[in-house]
């Protein structure tokens, strides 16, 4: 049973990848039948006046975002940039196309049990990346070759396959020109700087998928990111590297994987997409500022 006391944000996104069709009628069922106090909006129009208000009253505030991964990331956003995440919880229901987030910390996708664990569970803290002092996320930030993989991934396949339609965008690694498509990457390390050429650049805070849980253990509450590059020449040298990947070696031929705390990147020669939570991103420019807000949320599970 939900806390009592407790008031419901709900941030519902009518665009999400599944469950379209009668979703937002289920939502508001489940809380009136509980006598659940609740409103329902999109993350634009949340009335942060309202939240406050119901803060400074004493409240108990907890977000639910029943949405995909990318309005989840949005409203960690916001809520970072109103300075709130210590003050609310967040629950997730997955309605999106993936739902990485929900298969990474093991969290029902079917919308009752969902939606249970939202209004019942533990919040418990969760650490957020951020990028330049200005974008938060919560899975990672992908560039490049294996971006153009995940940004490509055609919605109405999402809907219906789910994570499995980015196996139909394979095609762009298996034509890709990986030497003639590398960029240049810079950054400190221990005091050194270090340069390198990659493909693809991943920095990460969680990565855990289903039962596939790399030895290297990249979880949301470790108090760090991990910084990914890939260095195959070949599109074989993917599933060398994925291998070495989930085994938890960290250098080779094919992979590079370094745990940061901050770093600022420098990327040279980089073209094309960046994929930031489900979304295809902005321009974020060639001078990249990562750092972990360490415990910086509290996600319910």
């Amino acid at each position: 049973m939900a806390a009592s006391g407790r008031y419901h944000f709900v941030i519902y996104n009518a665009k999400a990848g599944r469950l379209r069709d009668g979703a937002f009628a289920r939502l508001r069922t489940f809380f009136q039948e509980r006598n659940l106090p609740a409103s329902f909006s999109t993350i634009d129009d949340c009335d942060w006046s309202d939240v406050r208000a119901k803060l400074n009253g004493g409240g108990d505030v907890r977000f639910v975002v029943a949405a995909g991964d990318g309005t989840l990331r949005l409203t960690l956003e916001r809520l970072w940039e109103q300075k709130l995440l210590d003050d609310v919880s967040v629950a997730f229901v997955p309605l999106g196309s993936a739902n990485v987030a929900a298969i990474s910390l093991g969290l029902p996708r079917a919308l009752p049990k969902a939606l249970e664990l939202a209004v019942s569970g533990t919040p418990k803290p969760v650490d957020l990346g951020l990028i330049d002092n200005r974008h938060v996320f919560f899975i990672a930030a992908i560039f490049g070759a294996v971006s153009d993989v995940t940004v490509n991934a055609k919605r109405e396949l999402k809907e219906r396959f789910g994570g499995l339609a980015y196996l139909f965008c394979l095609n762009r690694l298996l034509r890709n020109d990986y030497s003639g498509s590398a960029f240049h990457v810079s950054f400190d390390e221990g005091g050194k700087r270090q340069e390198l050429d990659s493909h693809s650049l991943i920095v990460c805070n969680q990565l855990n998928l289903g039962s596939l849980k790399p030895a290297r253990r990249i979880t949301a509450d470790d108090k760090r990111l991990d910084l990914i590059t890939l260095h195959n020449t070949r599109f074989w040298g993917l599933f060398t590297a994925a291998w070495e990947f989930f085994r938890g070696r960290h250098d080779s031929r094919v992979l590079r994987h370094r745990p940061i705390e901050k770093t600022i990147c420098k990327l040279t020669g980089f073209k094309g997409h960046v994929h930031l939570d489900g979304d295809e991103c902005f321009d974020v420019g060639d001078t990249i500022d990562f750092q972990v807000m360490p415990h910086a949320a509290r996600f319910v599970s």
